[in-house]
C-alpha cells in the first residue's frame, strides 16, 4: 500500500472532523491493517489528539474467524454516565454496550490473562458512542473502518466497581432499553464469550505503537449488544446484570 492511498484516507478523514461534514468514499482504499493504523496516526497527530500525552483509553474490536483491531481513544471523548450529546458532536448516534476494564498496574509487553487480571482494579459499564467521517462509512471496507476510528466517536462511563471473583460471562445479562423501554436483552453475548480474550492482543499492539498499557488506562473490551442507531432526543440505558447501569442522551 503506497504512502500515497494512506495520505488520501487521512485527508478525507481530517476533513470530515474538521468541518463535521462526511467525506466521499469514492477513489479510497487501504488493503491491511498497518495502513489502517498509519491513517489514524495521521489523524490524531493533525487534530492534536494526544499532543505531550500518552493515549489513555482504547476501544477493542473484533469476533472470532475475523481482525482483532484496536483505536486510541482521546481524553476529549470519554465522559460520565448522563450525559449528553452536544448538537453537531456526530453524524450519526451508534450504540454499543460494552464492559471497560481500568488498569490499576502496568502491563508487560506481552501479558498473559492471568497478568491481566491481576493488574485490573475497577470494572465499567459503558456505552460506546459511535459514527462515521465517511459516506456510507458503516458499510464501507473493513480497512477503512479501522481507519476511521473504528467509528468511535466517545464511551461513555457508569460507576467503577470492584470484583473480588469473575463473573460466569456465559451468565452475564446485557439489557439495551430506549426511553425505559427494553429494546435488546441478550445473555453471554459478547463475541469471544470471555471480554478479556484480545486484551493480551492488545498489550502487544500498544507496545508496538510505542505506548504500552499503564496504570490507570481504559480499555472497551468489546460489544455486548451489536450497534443500534439512536434517534436524536432518546435516552439509552446499558445494564449488565452484575456491573451496573450506565445512560447517555441521544
Amino acid at each position: 500500500m503506497s504512502e500515497a492511498h494512506i495520505e488520501a484516507v487521512s485527508r478525507r478523514l481530517i476533513a470530515a472532523w474538521l468541518t463535521g461534514q462526511r467525506q466521499p468514499l469514492t477513489g479510497l482504499s487501504l488493503h491491511n491493517a498497518a495502513s489502517a493504523y498509519a491513517v489514524q496516526r495521521q489523524v490524531s497527530e493533525a487534530l492534536g489528539w494526544f499532543d505531550d500525552v500518552r493515549p489513555t483509553a482504547w476501544k477493542l474490536g473484533g469476533a472470532p474467524g475475523g481482525l482483532v483491531s484496536a483505536a486510541m481513544v482521546p481524553a476529549g471523548a470519554i465522559h460520565r454516565s448522563g450525559w449528553q450529546v452536544p448538537p453537531g458532536y456526530v453524524t450519526a448516534l451508534g450504540i454499543e454496550g460494552e464492559l471497560v476494564i481500568r488498569l490499576g498496574k502496568d502491563l508487560s509487553y506481552t501479558p498473559d490473562l492471568t497478568e491481566i487480571r491481576a493488574a485490573i482494579d475497577a470494572w465499567l459499564p459503558a456505552i460506546e458512542l459511535c459514527d462515521t467521517r465517511l459516506e456510507d462509512g458503516v458499510s464501507a471496507d473493513p480497512m477503512l473502518r479501522l481507519a476511521d476510528q473504528q467509528l468511535n466517536r466517545a464511551l461513555i462511563l457508569g460507576d467503577p466497581i470492584q470484583l473480588t471473583e469473575l463473573p460466569k460471562w456465559t451468565h452475564q445479562t446485557a439489557v439495551l432499553r430506549v426511553d425505559e423501554q427494553e429494546l435488546l436483552k441478550s445473555t453471554g453475548s459478547h463475541p469471544f464469550v470471555d471480554p478479556l480474550h484480545s486484551v493480551p492482543w492488545l498489550a502487544r499492539h500498544a507496545a508496538a505503537q510505542g505506548t504500552p498499557l499503564r496504570a490507570g488506562d481504559l480499555i472497551a473490551t468489546g460489544s455486548w449488544t451489536g450497534i443500534y442507531w439512536a434517534t436524536s432526543g432518546e435516552t439509552i440505558t446499558f445494564t449488565m446484570s452484575s456491573l451496573g447501569a450506565v445512560i447517555l442522551h441521544a
